[in-house]
């Protein structure tokens, strides 16, 4: 059984994604799964714990440097997808580029939900859009597969697990180890890095803080200079080693909090415009702070809020 799964986005998405891929495997047992997917991506499949066989990178900033480089892009990925005849096509995305894709692939059966009718065209079979459950058992409605459900899992690769040892060898503390991710996808979903490097400054007593600062948040890095350590520069495979080094895990909601919750670290989430129902991490002891502009979470409320997770995590609840 040849699949083609498409999920561009962010490693958040591809997270939610994997329950639904993990009973795609189950249901049928030769499942091979190509997962199209943004080039930044093209990681994926090292923590994806053999989920995902093979990957299919897209350059979708390409799209945007010209009309040229766009239809040299789109016919490299017109080629590999008419070279290979699948089993069935499942769009987790769900724009009229992806139903034209699932249109295009070599597939007689087209699973999608389409957002407006005018998208039908790429699909034989439609699913209902209604999303009033959490995201990752919507991908499992696409596919098919909603029967039952589980929570994701990642495999640390090799190149996770050096780069966890090596970060757990730099210390022989017995403090427990508190990531803080300051990143965000979006400015209004940025809780300030000032208040961060305050939470940084006031738990480092009583934490081992590891402060995660992704490409986008490289100006900040100062800010927390001789108050913690920094995890930047880092792959996939490589983020994932330091996350799992962590006890807890602060963030704002975006991927790597969800990394988190696969690794089965306790996570807290900043959220501003998701709700925990809908998009939270799938961990096992969660507690997540909600208000409508972000940076109106005090420092005091998120100290406040960790401790509730550490007492229910060494609880069990």
């Amino acid at each position: 059984m040849k699949i083609l799964a498409i999920r561009y986005s962010g490693l958040g998405d591809l997270v939610m994604l994997l329950p639904a891929l993990s009973l795609l495997k189950s249901h049928h047992r030769d499942a091979h799964i190509t997962l199209l997917t943004d080039r930044s991506n093209q990681a994926f499949a090292d923590i994806a714990c053999g989920l995902v066989d093979e990957i299919i990178p897209f350059d979708r900033r390409r799209m945007k440097r010209g009309i040229f480089p766009a239809l040299a892009e789109i016919a490299s990925l017109i080629r590999k997808l008419r070279s290979a005849s699948y089993d069935q096509v499942i769009d987790f995305h769900n724009f009229g580029e992806t139903a034209t894709i699932s249109y295009l692939a070599k597939s007689p059966v087209k699973r999608g939900a389409p957002k407006r009718p005018k998208y039908h065209y790429g699909y034989t079979e439609r699913i209902s859009r209604l999303e009033d459950d959490h995201r990752s058992q919507f991908f499992c409605r696409i596919a098919g597969v909603d029967d039952t459900w589980r929570v994701p899992a990642l495999c640390l690769s090799e190149a996770g697990r050096l780069y966890a040892d090596q970060l757990q060898n730099q210390s022989d503390e017995a403090r427990p180890v508190l990531g803080l991710n300051i990143g965000s996808t979006q400015e209004n979903r940025r809780w300030s890095h000032h208040y961060f490097a305050e939470l940084a400054e006031r738990l480092n007593k009583q934490y081992r803080v590891l402060v995660f600062i992704g490409p986008s948040e490289t100006a900040y890095a100062d800010v927390f200079l001789g108050v913690c350590e920094t995890v930047s520069g880092v792959s996939i495979p490589q983020l994932c080693g330091a996350i799992a080094c962590c006890d807890y895990f602060i963030s704002n909601d975006t991927g790597p909090v969800h990394l988190a919750g696969a690794l089965g670290v306790s996570t807290l989430t900043l959220f501003s415009t998701g709700e925990d129902w809908q998009v939270g991490a799938l961990a096992e002891h969660k507690r997540w702070i909600r208000k409508p502009v972000i940076n109106d979470i005090s420092v005091d409320e998120v100290i406040d809020k960790l401790a509730e997770l550490a007492v229910g995590a060494e609880a069990g609840v």
